[in-house]
């Protein structure tokens, strides 16, 4: 993209670091050095590709920066683009972000995310005017792993580990969950179980034994999914859910106290969870079961249809 005194195209080697330090511009100035190290590590490891670096090139350097990492599952995950001081009454924002949107649209995502610190969502307007919707806010609990409630009894409940014979079922399960869901219900149906399963396997080590189906008189009942993170010293409780004609009796509880004791046993030092906020019921049982509330973060959501962008 030329002819208006940049050029928008995927950032060279040489310009990866400023543009690192253009996308961190509002991290504070005693973090920052660190951040863009750790960008660039992530860089050289394979973690983010280099042609999602979209810079604004222009004859005196880089006014602009969008940084975009496709994800597995058909998503994208966006930063919040940043313009320098000189071009920030103009377009170049949202240039910026329909480039990374149609690059990553070409890859085969089918939607694109934004997850920002509230300090950040003033800035989001290149996102929203690019067709990027604020949905909701997540709320981010962890659990220091002590304290853990006893496994409480269901009656009639069995907890069975994800197989490739239990396959078909986990999935006609996971996705029997989703039906009246408060968790972000507006990625229902974008994508299929094969891209939402992919999407989950690949936030963080995947354990096949710590996916749990169950069943309630020997019928499926709900689905737990715990994952190792990579470097964090800790797990994730990527995704609880129950159907829904057994809700409000507990399983859900009954299945997040399983998913602390597995974390604990298996030498986690902490586990953490997001919920979405208007999910009220839910976050009310972490908190009782002692997850503490350590973050929130403003969730941005752009879902590609046939006509945008093509």
């Amino acid at each position: 993209m030329t002819n208006l005194g940049y050029e928008i195209t995927a950032a060279r080697p040489d310009e990866w670091s400023a543009a690192f330090e253009l996308a961190l511009a509002q991290v504070p100035e005693t973090e920052r050095p660190g951040r863009v190290l750790n960008a660039l590590a992530l860089l050289s490891a394979g973690e983010i590709d280099p042609q999602g670096i979209f810079v604004a090139r222009t004859p005196t350097g880089l006014a602009g920066v969008q940084v975009c990492l496709p994800l597995a599952g058909k998503s994208g995950l966006f930063w919040l683009p940043q313009v320098v001081a000189a071009w920030r009454e103009s377009d170049l924002g949202e240039r910026l972000v329909c480039a990374a949107v149609a690059w990553v649209r070409q890859r085969g995502a089918k939607l694109a995310q934004a997850i920002l610190p509230a300090a950040d969502v003033a800035r989001a307007g290149p996102l929203v005017r690019s067709g990027f919707r604020h949905i909701t806010r997540l709320h981010y609990l962890r659990h220091q792993l002590v304290d853990i409630a006893p496994l409480p009894a269901v009656r009639a409940m069995r907890i069975r580990p994800w197989s490739p014979t239990l396959e078909v079922v986990f999935q006609d399960t996971l996705l029997h969950t989703y039906e009246g869901t408060l968790d972000c219900p507006e990625l229902n149906g974008v994508r299929t179980i094969d891209e939402i399963i992919a999407g989950h396997r690949a936030q963080g080590v995947w354990r096949p034994e710590r996916w749990w189906l169950a069943l309630v008189d020997d019928k499926p009942a709900g689905v737990t999914l715990l994952t190792e993170l990579f470097d964090q010293g800790g797990w994730d409780l990527s995704y609880v859910g129950v159907v829904p004609n057994l809700r409000r009796r507990g399983l859900g509880r009954a299945l997040s106290v399983h998913a602390l004791h597995a974390a604990r046993d298996a030498g986690a030092l902490q586990l953490m969870v997001a919920v979405d906020e208007r999910n009220v019921a839910a976050e009310e049982m972490y908190q009782s079961l002692g997850f503490e509330l350590t973050e929130s973060r403003e969730v941005f959501l752009l879902v590609f249809s046939s006509d945008i962008y093509t």
